[in-house]
């Protein structure tokens, strides 16, 4: 406080009397060392921190914190220290008998304990020992003030401390001897001091939540506002009030949904609106949390304890009820979301459907339901993920969109039409990779649609409660297998279906209600191409005349030719002979004798099995298209074609490309990126490659066997078509690669 005057007047004739009889004891041994050094003002120094309630005795472990607020350096020699009970009676007084300086803005602690170096030494927080002057501290109030001659410096009260924890004004504002008067701006310190005690002596304060005030927290050193929730911005997600892997003391929790970036200190949970019984957050240091981020309070941090649960971001002391109990998330006073609930499954958690991840859709019940995921030690939930979707099933005809349900758009004839099939891939196996695309001609909803192989005859329905609504243009992608990993590296899948696309005479029916939409026949198809409809045709009944479809020439994921989910290219677009080169048409640059040698060949595969593993290099020795490129056994009849039109597929002079049995190197040994895929096998015993153009072989190897798990190698002074011709030339690599096979994919390998 900054003048005398401030104290209540029934207090003056004691301080008043106390400092007068110690200015006139000049013979006490103690007190005989004159008046202030420094000629304090009032507000020079400010009481921050009090532990008026240590742990054990009281006698020599009360200690009180002191801020240099002045600006200039400080001297407190002569300065006298006042302890009294709240109200001012009972006052002692100490005056500070020897020099002790504060720098500006430095903290000092001065004791209870003797003011001599050996004793100061073993509580290396207190600067200070004023000994057994100023009596023992009240543990429930008490008052401490700092005097300058007659003036009064500062004074704090302090009330209803903690048993030891010190009592702090808030570390998030600077220490000002007017602004310690407010008891709002005080609590109990959270960090700790010893095994006993918490405080902070002679450091800057944690700072207090539910001031009354903005919320600021500790960022790389440097205090900022907190960011803080507002409605909407946090909700509760799911929660476990009734657990049976564990002791529900233990292992209750729930999980709340943070929509928006907002740090966590001073949010507060609880059972209580009115907030009188919820545990804020409270931390120092800012506790920054991303939108998206899902977080799980826990009873109990200790996963042996609390269920083995996956994670704990934070703890709460309350009890979750297990019928009729609510939960309570608030900041400042406010309530940002209320999650009533009538009963809890046992072991299981309540878990809000996604689609009503608001704090108005958990207040429906419908949108409750248990969990039915395993987690940890046997409970049901998921703690930290996504939640389960729980059956609420829409109103007939109708599907549910955001929170609402709505009638089923469904599409009339002419809205949808078939415009690309892929019955026959070949870089994967017909149950995986075979795929519909359609498109669509106008706005309507996908639920109820139907495909089957026979007119009439749904062999698949889209059923899903959520609507799946199409504009114009729109390309819809269904397939047998929706993995990217497996289904042969399609773009994401819009729905699966069940049933098999025959690779020759084969027809496809959709429809919807049992109704017609369109239909497809074809009498066959190309293997590892789909058949693509030119985009002229695209309606229902242009698209009979099979004379609209083509085969794809563009390659997908793996290497087999198609656009799923994309605009079809106009069938015989680019003329035989010509490529597109970044949208520009021209002539296809053919390899000639002497332009390509095979330089590595990996037939033996260990870490990965044959079908997955197995490659081989191509060392391009001019500037050349390899558009069309075969390869395989036998010249006149290629296991393998590179797309002949189609974007152009440029090798430059010194570039070694890549063949695999597959692209994925997840799945192919850890492969860098490969050019092109091949379905036949290399034998491991000895066989023949090549590769060449139209029939014609441009390059030819033979070998007689190879090594396990690591490829043959030509020295890279017998790269050409005909020294690569002997195998002597050819010997096992030693470097590794990928996921630790021997090679040098698409390097130069090493000398034999």
């Amino acid at each position: 406080m900054s003048t005398f005057s401030v104290l209540p007047s029934r207090c003056w004739p004691v301080f008043l009397g106390s400092l007068a009889v110690l200015s006139g004891c000049r013979n006490d041994r103690t007190d005989a060392v004159g008046a202030c050094a420094s000629g304090l003002l009032p507000g020079d120094l400010v009481i921050t921190e009090i532990m008026a309630d240590p742990p054990g005795a009281d006698s020599g472990r009360e200690w009180f914190e002191v801020y240099n607020a002045s600006g200039l350096e400080l001297d407190l020699l002569g300065t006298v220290l006042l302890r009294s009970r709240e109200d001012g009676t009972d006052a002692k007084i100490h005056r500070i008998r020897r020099s002790w300086v504060l720098p500006p803005e430095g903290y000092g602690v001065a004791g209870g304990v003797l003011d001599e170096d050996d004793v100061l030494a073993l509580v290396p927080h207190v600067d200070y020992g004023y000994e057994d002057g100023l009596g023992d501290m009240g543990n429930s109030s008490g008052r401490l003030a700092i005097a300058c001659d007659e003036d009064v410096i500062d004074d704090a009260i302090y009330v209803e401390p903690s048993s030891g924890a010190a009592r702090g004004f808030t570390g998030d504002r600077a220490p000002d001897a007017i602004a310690n008067d407010d008891l709002a701006l005080w609590c109990d310190a959270s960090s700790e001091l010893d095994a006993e005690s918490l405080g902070t002596p002679g450091e800057p304060n944690d700072i207090c939540v539910n001031t009354g005030g903005p919320l600021s927290c500790i960022e790389n050193g440097t205090v900022r506002p907190a960011r803080a929730p507002t409605l909407g911005d946090v909700v509760i997600t799911e929660v476990m009030a009734n657990p049976e892997a564990s002791e529900e003391t233990d292992g209750e929790w729930f999980e709340l949904y943070i929509g928006a970036d907002i740090d966590l200190n001073g949010l507060a949970v609880g059972t209580d609106e009115t907030g009188a019984e919820a545990d804020p957050v409270a931390s120092n240091e800012c506790l920054p949390v991303a939108a998206g981020t899902r977080l799980v309070f826990a009873r109990e941090a200790d996963p042996t304890l609390n269920g083995d649960l996956p994670q704990v971001d934070a703890a709460f002391t309350f009890s979750l009820r297990n019928s009729d109990g609510q939960l309570v998330v608030s900041y400042g006073g406010e309530v940002l979301d209320v999650l009533a609930y009538g009963s809890t499954p046992a072991g299981a958690s309540l878990n809000l459907d996604p689609d009503f991840r608001s704090p108005e859709g958990n207040d429906d019940e419908r949108y409750l339901c248990p969990s039915t995921t395993a987690y940890g030690a046997g409970d049901l939930g998921t703690p930290g993920g996504p939640n389960e979707e729980c059956a609420i099933p829409p109103p007939e005809g109708q599907c549910l969109e955001g929170e609402a349900f709505r009638a089923i758009v469904a599409p009339l004839p002419g809205d949808l039409v078939i415009t690309e099939l892929m019955p026959n891939p070949s870089a994967v196996g017909d149950t995986e990779g075979e795929w519909i695309e359609l498109r669509a001609n106008a706005a309507f909803d996908l639920n109820g649609l139907e495909l089957g192989r026979a007119e009439g005859v749904a062999d698949s329905v889209v059923e899903t409660e959520a609507c799946l609504p199409l504009v114009p243009g729109d390309h819809v992608l269904f397939a047998r297998e929706a993995d990217e990993a497996v289904n042969g590296g399609l773009p994401p899948v819009d729905g699966l279906f069940d049933f098999s696309l025959v690779n020759s005479d084969g027809t496809l029916w959709v429809g919807h209600g049992g109704a017609t939409l369109d239909v497809a026949t074809w009498p066959s198809s190309s293997s590892g191409a789909a058949r693509s409809l030119d985009p002229a045709a695209a309606d229902p009944a242009a698209n009979d005349d099979d004379a609209a479809w083509c085969d794809a020439l563009t390659p997908y994921g793996a290497g087999d030719l198609g656009t799923p989910g994309e605009p079809n290219p106009a069938c015989g677009g680019i003329p035989t002979g010509t490529c597109s080169d970044g949208g520009t048409e021209r002539d296809i640059v053919r390899p000639q004798l002497g332009d390509l040698v095979i330089t590595e060949l990996m037939a033996n595969p260990d870490v990965v099995t044959d079908a997955n593993g197995e490659w081989f290099e191509v060392l391009v020795l001019a500037p050349v298209d390899l558009n069309g490129l075969e390869f395989g056994d036998d010249p006149a009849n290629p296991d393998a074609t590179l797309p002949v039109g189609g974007d152009c597929l440029a090798a430059a002079a010194g570039e070694r490309v890549l063949f695999a049995r597959s692209a994925d190197p997840l799945v192919n040994g850890g492969l860098p990126p490969v050019l092109g895929t091949f379905g036949f096998g290399l034998t491991n015993a000895g066989g023949t490659l090549f590769v060449g153009l139209e029939g014609r072989a441009l390059d030819t190897i033979t070998w007689s066997s190879s090594p396990t798990g690591a490829s043959s190698s030509l020295d890279p002074a017998a790269e050409n078509p005909v020294d690569n011709d002997v195998e002597a030339n050819f010997c096992p690599s030693t470097e590794p690669y990928g996921d630790g096979d021997l090679g040098t994919p698409g390097a130069v390998g090493p000398a034999c």
